[in-house]
């Protein structure tokens, strides 16, 4: 077996966060292998005065946290770190104090032959100070385009996939992007989905969710300035009486004050990952509403597609280029009227759609994408 450990610098927290793709494929690689996930780096804390104070509650009480072992051949890390933003002497500090606890970690706990598995260009302030070829660069997201992300996260970003022997992207405008440059070393892994929990169905009624005949569409997922069109919302409000929409998840840079009396709107908060089926299974369907123009939408690959597609419920999104690859399974709309338009369409769409959504994601369960990523690092 190639690679007996696995140590993965990720760009959410295993204790706060809902999981993302690489949480899914460490858990497979634990069951072979020992994992190291590493909670991600806290550079460029920003958000406003209430994002700065979540994010610091959110890392306060994981750091507490430290090191615990989250299952067998799994253990979850929150190293010592000090946060910065463009400060080369502190940069310098903080891959000293990576290198020294991560290399600490593997003697003590016997890890051998180590894959290193990055997620988030800060994982750079680490890979910097090791001499390793085993490098896996995920790239999730086009982050450098997140306003907080800071300016180090592009020189970070070029110089991993510079370093790594391999680059997967779950994207197709990314995919694209770095096979021109990186060529080769460049794959296109696509997210997968746990089929087994998004079919689930409950008959029991949250107690938040709204009590009512008309038909009810869900998001969930991160609720800021980029991920949630607030005019598409605005629109909906005043247009789409019939519908009634929730928004499941952390509110970022969002005036969702704003909606407060419209009687359609509903935010719920975040919920745990674990009772999400709980919500699909009295919703009439699920929406997308991104702002189609914005940058890191356009590279986006939502892993949240997928989970939708697993329920076999009807979905409505406004366009990324991502979505041209489903434009089979959902209804994928160019301008507000259209979203409205295609709400009201997909209430009566045929029931096979239903059987064709979950027969199309269920070849993409993490067992299979786990058996796709191990193909392509034994070629490091």
């Amino acid at each position: 077996m190639k690679y007996l450990s696995v140590v993965c610098f990720a760009g959410g927290d295993w204790w706060y966060h809902h999981p993302h793709s690489y949480n899914h494929l460490m858990k497979e690689f634990s069951k072979e292998r020992k994992v190291l996930y590493v909670n991600s780096l806290p550079v460029g804390i920003g958000g406003g005065k209430k994002g700065f104070l979540r994010k610091l509650k959110n890392k306060l009480v994981s750091s507490l946290r430290f090191f615990k072992k989250e299952k067998e051949n799994l253990y979850v890390f929150t190293p010592v770190f000090i946060p910065f933003r463009e400060n080369k002497i502190l940069s310098n500090i903080n891959t000293i104090l990576l290198v020294f606890q991560i290399k600490l970690i593997e003697r003590l706990f016997n890890f051998k032959d180590v894959l290193y598995w990055i997620t988030n260009p800060n994982g750079y302030i680490f890979i910097r100070g090791v001499k390793t070829k085993k490098i896996v660069y995920q790239i999730v997201d086009r982050v450098q385009e997140y306003k907080y992300s800071g300016k180090d996260v592009k020189s970070f970003d070029r110089e991993l996939c510079e370093r790594a022997s391999v680059i997967l992207t779950p994207g197709k405008m990314m995919y694209e992007e770095k096979k021109k440059e990186f060529k080769a070393k460049v794959f296109r892994l696509k997210h997968g989905v746990d089929l087994k929990h998004f079919k689930k169905h409950f008959e029991n009624l949250p107690d938040d969710f709204p009590k009512t005949d008309k038909p009810v569409f869900t998001y969930w997922g991160s609720i800021d300035y980029k991920k949630v069109d607030y005019q598409l919302l605005k629109f909906l409000a005043r247009n789409a009486k019939d519908f009634l929409f929730i928004f499941i998840g952390k509110i970022f840079d969002f005036k969702f004050e704003d909606f407060k009396n419209e009687e359609n709107i509903f935010f719920l908060g975040e919920k745990d990952y674990s009772i999400l089926p709980l919500y699909s299974s009295h919703s009439s369907g699920f929406i997308i509403p991104w702002d189609s123009n914005d940058p890191m939408n356009r590279y986006a690959s939502p892993i949240k597609l997928r989970e939708y597609l697993a329920t076999g419920k009807p979905i409505v999104s406004t366009y990324i280029p991502e979505f041209d690859e489903f434009k089979n399974l959902i209804y994928i709309s160019k301008d507000y009227d259209e979203f409205l338009k295609n709400l009201k369409i997909s209430l009566s769409e045929n029931e096979n759609l239903k059987s064709f959504r979950i027969d199309n994601v269920s070849k993409y369960g993490w067992e299979n994408v786990y058996k796709e990523v191990l193909y392509i690092i034994d070629n490091i």
